[in-house]
């Protein structure tokens, strides 16, 4: 577990061990053949590493700006937008598999899709670190990138709570859009809401739990499927659950 700014944990006692990765958020750089390499922890906060890297005019992860969670999290779901994602810079990655072994991941050797990456589907698999490249920039020319990132998220709620996109974008379309022509904004169970400023991000208004957070997916989930015929994936990550539970 990371930051946790994606998670959605069951209700009542995780009868399971859960590391936290906090204190592995050591950062160093290399610079080799003008080639910027980061490697941080895995808990290494991801507005850390974008603020070093904006002082220091290094482009490659300007799309960051905005995004919360930590680095292990975001290599975990492929975090992104549409203007790149983090496997895009990554160089390497290091693991603890179950058995205690180190494992280093060449980035060609990572098999990465849309919001998905190798390692969350393999039990007891741990990620330690990861090396990222950039490129030294103009600070003004990295700032201008940020401020587009930055202004295109203006669209999402800020200021409350929510664990960033419930799902993921299906083909050739946004979940949000669906949701939204499902009339789903403003929709609730209980303290749990969908957001009248973005359809796919959930609120927890005061005193939601996450029984409430699972039937309102699958309300919204139903709705879109019975308007769509598409069925929505989830973009935010479960724990304490025995399987993931159904969306319709």
């Amino acid at each position: 577990m990371g930051g946790g700014s994606n998670l959605l944990i069951n209700d009542g006692t995780i009868e399971t061990p859960v590391l936290h990765t906090a204190l592995m958020n050591a950062i160093n750089v290399v610079v080799e053949s003008g080639k910027i390499l980061l490697e941080c922890g895995a808990g290494t906060n991801l507005k850390q590493i974008f603020r070093l890297a904006l002082d220091e005019a290094w482009s490659g992860l300007e799309f960051l700006a905005g995004i919360p969670g930590t680095v292990g999290g975001a290599l975990m779901g492929n975090a992104g937008t549409k203007h790149g994602t983090i496997a895009e810079s990554v160089v390497a990655v290091r693991t603890v598999e179950a058995n205690g072994a180190l494992l280093d991941w060449d980035a060609n050797d990572i098999e990465w899709g849309y919001r998905t990456s190798p390692f969350p589907n393999l039990g007891g698999r741990v990620i330690v670190k990861a090396v990222f490249s950039l490129r030294q920039s103009e600070k003004e020319q990295v700032l201008e990138r940020v401020k587009m990132a930055i202004t295109e998220r203006k669209s999402q709620p800020h200021g409350v709570k929510t664990a960033g996109c419930v799902f993921k974008n299906p083909q050739g379309d946004t979940a949000g859009r669906l949701l939204d022509r499902s009339g789903c904004k403003g929709l609730s169970v209980r303290g749990a809401v969908v957001s009248r400023k973005h359809a796919n991000f959930f609120e927890n208004a005061g005193g939601a739990t996450a029984d409430d957070m699972v039937e309102l997916v699958r309300l919204c989930g139903k709705r879109v499927y019975d308007a769509f015929g598409v069925e929505l994936k989830l973009e935010i990550k479960t724990m304490g659950f025995e399987e993931p539970f159904p969306l319709r």
